[in-house]
């Protein structure tokens, strides 16, 4: 009968069959004593609900083991734990429960020691031994057996379950427990075994552990029965032929023998030597290089999908110094029984020297009869220059397959690659795969190096080639090397990729040029034909041109030549610096003055300017007009050249700018209806003295020549139209208009000399223009008085009249003196058209209620800005370098429009010493503007004025004041 103890916290001994019930809310728990080193499981059954079993180290407080059982599922002795291990022993506890809440469950369970000793074998073994004639059983056994093994020696173990297919699985481990490592482990499923440990390597001499237990899984049941296993010492050599490798010959009628198996080949290698290796066998093996002691140098692996013993490779190693070095082949999967069979193996000796053809090549020489034999073979072919000579190197592999990469290197005697070029199998040329020009940077031997492209699999590079070295030569080989300036080439070409041509082209005096230029072969993409003009004595460009479309001609636009000698360079661009372009060109120099052929170079404003013509393509003409600053005129310009896709363009350049600054732009096409078509409308000249002007076709295209004519005319008109131009001091102007685009209206106003005047501008409301503007200015001197943007009410000034007593208003739409016109109104520059008003008011400075003399400590009352436009200023004194604060405040409290800005200005430089970004809108209490510093002359002024709508001074107020010492 099974025990019944409460579960309160009882021993219960061990192999003894415990049998109780547990409800939902509560847990029965027992204990046992174990011992140390012990392996121990627990069984368990639930007769009735859902039992669950926990084991718990009572001293580490840590769970060990748990288990579950249900109702009709596995009896007591299928059903167990996990085994788990009690190295220092003690009390162990058992929790059992069941759930949910409110169940009841009846369980028995049972714990057990195992006996980790075999039960009918003995438990020590040799390596190389079959362990045979012991059992699983209970499911919770184990076995535990020892072998010697010495330092270095490969095993291999094989675990094979006697039960029927699907019965379970042992697992076999193996430890070093001197270290203690796990070296590794195999499980064996029931049925014919198919698993191995693999090839473990013994670290040491002594005693391993080999532990056979069987394997919980929720693929099968755990395993009751019997088993067995056997090892096996794996030998390096090959058992079927000698060790030596023979060179350059196949090494067959070996075998990996059986699953971990290793063949190690000798080689005696010299220092430096190079070698490539190949395998192939009908599964994956993997072939290794290395030395006798030392890191791997090489790694080939095969497929099974091979055929051919060359396609699986090492690619080219080479020793770095002389010995025997060992190459080795194995299965790649010794894990697996089935890895075994036979295999082939090729070691091939590197010569870098060309086996074929002698491997000296002299420039125009094409090699042809070679071969890449072998994948990892290298062909080496020397050649002698100067330094400084140009050569271009050519390849075409010839075997016909896109697979193949080969690859040429150029070195110098150092072994740097100077540059290299590539090609595929299935290349049909010679003259596509090019390294590029290069020049020998010292004189002496290089070397052209031939060899399968390093990226690419090695197995696939090899085969048949041609070899092709071309000296450059820059003089050109059909025409003369020396080119007259304003003359033409043709009959000259591009004859071999890298090719160059050089022209001598001497400029007698400074001269405008134009560069043409044209390709009869269209080249590939990424690829162009450049023509350069140089100066030889700096080295700068002067010009060049690049060709990407044949029968098209190209240039770079007009430039101007000192004089000098140049070198006209034709050469082949392309974005990696390897063109293969070839073909044909044509060369056009054209030759011309800056200044017009046909008509004077200068005119006057009023003057028409025709009969003159755009001629050579890129032709420039230049002339030049008298302006006086302030004066108004209007330039016009007309192509009257014959219909095309092109255009002429006109620059107006400033006095003093050179012709390359243009602040104005004209443009028409070749061929416009009238004058007035392009024109700017509108200037206002900045500047008196010479402008100039340049005729030019607008986009450099061969289309742009012929005729043209253009004229700079006067604009008179800056006079009101609907009141009159005379104006005096305290004069408005409320019904003048801008009438239309660009309209310009000029009053005079007649003042007292030196008269302190102020204009109050009404503009346009709001925050979106356009906007007139307002300048006064003195007609003698052509100097801006005042100014403002006609935007709200404005106030501009105050300013004094100057000595004549008069000085003029301008209300114009300001358009700046820049510009780019291409039609009838120079794209709308002008596009204010409405009313506007101003007021002319005389300004008294001196205050109007008290005197203008102030002492620092006074309060000034009284005071008022009116009328608009008012500016009251006290002079004062005080000690220099004195602090001063000044306090204002307004009479009455008013909106901002109406705050008063009170500033202390030092007389000497009339710079605002404080005051100047505050606006005082309180009367409640004296507001400090700031402190100040009493300048060294010991005087200021303190200076009131209305801060005005949106601060543009417009507006009345009354104010106080007072000024006290210190900060």
């Amino acid at each position: 009968m099974p025990l019944e103890p409460r579960g309160e916290g009882e021993r219960v001994p061990v192999g003894t069959v415990i049998e109780q019930e547990v409800t939902g809310d509560s847990a029965r728990w027992y204990s046992f004593a174990a011992h140390s080193s012990g392996v121990y499981a627990v069984f368990l059954e639930a007769l009735e609900g859902t039992a669950f079993l926990s084991v718990v180290d009572s001293a580490r407080h840590s769970s060990v083991a748990s288990i579950n059982a249900s109702q009709g599922g596995a009896t007591l002795e299928d059903n167990a734990s996990g085994n788990f291990l009690t190295p220092a022993g003690g009390v162990y506890r058992l929790r059992v429960s069941t759930y949910p809440v409110g169940a009841t469950a009846r369980f028995r369970f049972m714990v057990y020691e195992i006996n980790t000793a075999p039960e009918k074998v003995a438990a020590r073994f040799a390596i190389g031994d079959t362990v045979a004639g012991e059992t699983i059983d209970p499911i919770v056994d184990g076995d535990r057996f020892f072998a010697r093994g010495n330092a270095g020696q490969d095993v291999v173990l094989v675990m094979e379950t006697l039960g029927p297919r699907g019965s379970g699985s042992v697992s076999l481990t193996v430890v070093d427990t001197v270290a203690p490592t796990l070296l590794g482990y195999v499980f064996g499923e029931a049925g014919t075994p198919t698993l191995t440990t693999g090839r473990l390597r013994l670290p040491a001499s002594h005693d391993y552990l080999f532990s056979v237990s069987s394997v919980t899984s929720n693929v099968y049941p755990r395993y009751r029965g019997p088993y067995r296993f056997w090892s096996y010492l794996i030998n390096r050599a090959p058992e079927h032929r000698p060790a030596p490798i023979p060179l350059g010959s196949e090494v067959r009628g070996e075998t990996i023998d059986r699953a971990g198996d290793v063949d190690e080949f000798t080689l005696a290698a010299p220092v430096g030597a190079e070698y490539n290796a190949f395998v192939q066998a009908p599964r994956a093996v993997q072939l290794e290089v290395a030395p006798v002691s030392g890191p791997v140098l090489a790694v080939a692996t095969s497929s099974g999908a091979d055929t051919a013993l060359f396609t699986h490779a090492t690619g080219r190693f080479q020793v770095s110094a002389a010995g025997t070095y060992l190459v080795r082949v194995a299965g790649t999967a010794p894990s697996q029984i089935a890895d075994t069979g036979a295999y082939r193996l090729f070691l091939y000796p590197i010569d870098r020297r060309p086996e074929h053809v002698s491997a000296a090549i002299t420039a125009g020489d094409t090699i042809s009869g070679e071969a890449i034999d072998l994948p990892g073979d290298i062909d080496e072919f020397t050649f002698s220059g100067a330094a400084g000579d140009e050569f271009n190197a050519f390849l075409q592999a010839q075997n016909g397959s896109p697979e193949t990469h080969l690859q040429l290197d150029v070195l110098d005697g150092g072994g740097t690659v100077l540059r290299s070029a590539e090609s595929l199998g299935s290349d049909t040329s010679l003259l596509r795969q090019v390294t590029g020009r290069f020049a020998l940077p010292g004189t002496g031997t290089y070397r052209l190096r031939v060899s399968g492209a390093s990226y690419y699999p090695y197995d696939l590079n090899y085969g048949p080639y041609r070899l092709f070295l071309y000296r450059i030569n820059r003089r050109p080989e059909t025409l003369p090397d020396t080119l007259a300036f304003g003359d033409s080439l043709r009959g000259e070409a591009i004859d071999l990729p890298g090719d160059v041509d050089e022209f001598r082209v001497t400029v007698p005096d400074s001269s405008g040029a134009n560069l043409v230029a044209e390709l009869a072969t269209q080249p590939a993409e990424g690829t162009g034909l450049s023509v350069y003009l140089v100066n030889r004595a700096t080295g700068a460009t002067a010009t060049a041109a690049a060709l990407y479309t044949a029968g098209v001609r190209a240039s770079p636009g007009r430039v101007v030549l000192p004089p000098g000698t140049y070198t006209l360079r034709v050469d082949v661009s392309h974005y990696q610096d390897r063109p293969v372009l070839r073909g044909a060109y044509r060369i056009w120099l054209y030759r011309f003055g800056l200044g017009p052929e046909l008509v004077p170079d200068t005119f006057a404003i009023g003057d028409t300017v025709a009969g003159e013509v755009i001629d050579p393509w890129g032709d420039a003409d230049r002339f030049h007009f008298y302006g006086v600053r302030g004066q108004h005129v209007n330039a016009l310009f007309q192509g009257l050249a014959p219909p095309s896709g092109g255009g002429f363009e006109t620059w107006i350049m400033l006095p003093g700018a050179d012709f390359y600054s243009p602040s104005i732009f004209i443009e028409s096409p070749t061929a416009a209806g009238a004058l007035e078509e392009h024109q700017t409308t509108r200037l206002e000249l900045p500047a008196t003295g010479w402008y100039g002007v340049e005729v030019h076709g607008a986009g450099g295209g061969i289309s742009e020549q012929g005729g043209y004519r253009f004229a700079v005319v006067p604009i008179n008109n800056t006079a009101p139209e609907h009141v009159g131009a005379a104006l005096a001091v305290g004069d408005s102007v409320t019904t003048e208009p801008i009438d239309e685009p660009g309209d310009w209206d000029e009053f005079t106003v007649t003042a007292t000399p030196d008269q302190d005047i102020s204009i109050m501008l009404d503009g346009r409301p709001g925050f979106s223009g356009p906007f007139v503007s307002l300048r006064a200015y003195d007609p003698g001197t052509g100097d801006t008085l005042a100014s403002q943007v006609g935007q709200f009410r404005r106030m501009a000034g105050p300013f004094r009249a100057p000595p004549s007593g008069q000085f003029k208003i301008a209300m114009f739409q300001p358009s700046g003196w820049f510009r780019i016109c291409y039609d009838a109104n120079c794209g709308g520059i002008y596009n204010f058209v409405g009313t506007y008003g101003f007021h002319v008011v005389a300004v008294n400075r001196a205050p109007e209620n008290g005197p203008a003399a102030y002492t620092v400590g006074d309060t000034v009352r009284g005071e008022a800005i009116s009328p608009v436009g008012d500016i009251d200023e006290f002079t004062s004194s005080g000690t220099p370098g004195e602090q001063l604060t000044l306090f204002d405040r307004l009479t009455a409290t008013s909106s901002l429009d109406s705050a008063i800005v009170l500033e202390a200005i030092d007389p000497g430089t009339g710079i605002s010493l404080v005051g100047s970004n505050t606006a005082v809108f309180g009367s409640s209490t004296f507001f400090s503007v700031g402190s100040f510093t009493v300048p060294p002359s010991g005087t200021f002024i303190v200076r009131a004025h209305v801060y005005g709508e949106w601060g543009y001074g417009v507006g009345a107020t009354s104010y106080e004041f007072f000024v006290q010492r210190g900060p």
